[in-house]
């Protein structure tokens, strides 16, 4: 287990204050958030290039937060791999195997190992300056998990990568550490990216951890405004809710009235996410779905590739997403159509209001 206690890192007017945060062992851990949130200043810190104001690390239970980078056992992927261009791909792996004196009987069980396991043995004898963005990404892992870190530290693996590319290599990284079972810490300012690879999800805001949790939780029930916007949620809106038996009835926009499971009663934000708006040509009733059904009009629609992106206005703009061949093979519907628009309660997620 990675345990961070209490981290403050001050640089010029950047300020990264009380990190505290526990990364389970053999777990998929992501740090996320725009570029100068503090991620990369702290894996710096975890890794050990860069030394905190105040505050603790420990990997089991030892408390590594002066040691040098390599006292600690672990493996890091800057985000050019720095692998070394005048050794083959075998001199790579073995780096830190023969810096650690291993005996040349281990360091070949283990070169064998892990080319097998990471699809590396036709490439041993090669270079690395001609190696694929993938070949060189898998090389680097090897080089790292052959001195067995306790854990693996990742800085933007796949950034500057075209989406095709980092779609095979975020499965390529997850196949990796479950075969291996290390626990991995990732860098990484793209949602679409982690959501293939994160056990859980650490969402960073200028030197502050504002959430940590499942991807699904997040994006489902983020705790406040910046977790919903920088995960893309377009329908915020301001309202006023009061209690329900089963929930609450909000007014958003002093113009329409939600339902939902929340308790949280007071000056709100009502948080939606897009693709949890259901919409049919169909006229639907109330009672066919028991509250939150309106009428509207598609005032905007915009075809992003695997899914459609429509703006419908029931008296305030819901931004709605649903895949492509839902929307062209099931509903047929074009700009100005009025469709019904269902909302499930339980998808209207209410924060307090600041």
């Amino acid at each position: 287990m990675i345990q961070i206690k209490n981290l403050n890192v001050t640089l010029g007017n950047f300020i990264m204050k009380n990190i505290n945060l526990k990364i389970n062992t053999g777990e998929y851990f992501v740090l996320l958030g725009p570029t100068g949130c503090g991620k990369t200043v702290l894996l710096e810190c975890l890794v050990g290039i860069r030394k905190p104001d105040s505050g603790e690390i420990w990997i089991d239970n030892e408390n590594i937060t002066h040691k040098y980078p390599e006292e600690r056992h672990i493996g890091y992927l800057p985000q050019d791999f720095t692998l070394f261009p005048n050794m083959t791909v075998q001199e790579n792996i073995e780096f830190g195997l023969k810096a650690q004196k291993k005996d040349k009987k281990y360091i070949q069980s283990v070169i064998n190992m892990l080319a097998e396991s990471l699809n590396l043995s036709q490439l041993l004898s090669r270079y690395t300056q001609g190696l694929s963005g993938g070949e060189k990404q898998r090389v680097a892992l090897a080089r790292a998990l052959a001195i067995e870190p306790k854990s693996i530290f990742l800085d933007e693996p796949l950034n500057a990568i075209d989406e095709n590319t980092r779609e095979r290599l975020s499965y390529e990284l997850r196949s990796i550490h479950d075969k291996f079972g290390t626990t991995f810490v990732h860098v990484s300012h793209n949602l679409e990216e982690i959501s293939d690879v994160a056990d859980r999800v650490g969402i960073m805001n200028f030197g502050t951890l504002e959430q940590v949790d499942t991807i699904q939780e997040i994006l489902r029930h983020p705790v406040n405004q910046y977790v919903a916007e920088f995960t893309r949620t377009k329908n915020i809106f301001p309202g006023s809710s009061i209690s329900t038996d089963d929930g609450c009835r909000v007014l958003v926009n002093n113009t329409i009235w939600f339902h939902t499971k929340s308790k949280l009663v007071g000056n709100v934000l009502a948080i939606i996410r897009p693709e949890e708006i259901h919409f049919n040509k169909r006229h639907l009733n109330p009672s066919e779905l028991d509250k939150n059904v309106f009428s509207g009009k598609i005032v905007k629609i915009t075809n992003k590739g695997n899914f459609i992106r429509l703006e419908i206005d029931i008296g305030i703009l819901l931004t709605v997403c649903t895949m492509a061949y839902i929307m062209y093979a099931d509903t047929g519907v074009q700009k100005e159509d009025t469709v019904s628009v269902y909302i499930p309660p339980d998808a209207v997620h209410l924060i307090k209001k600041i």
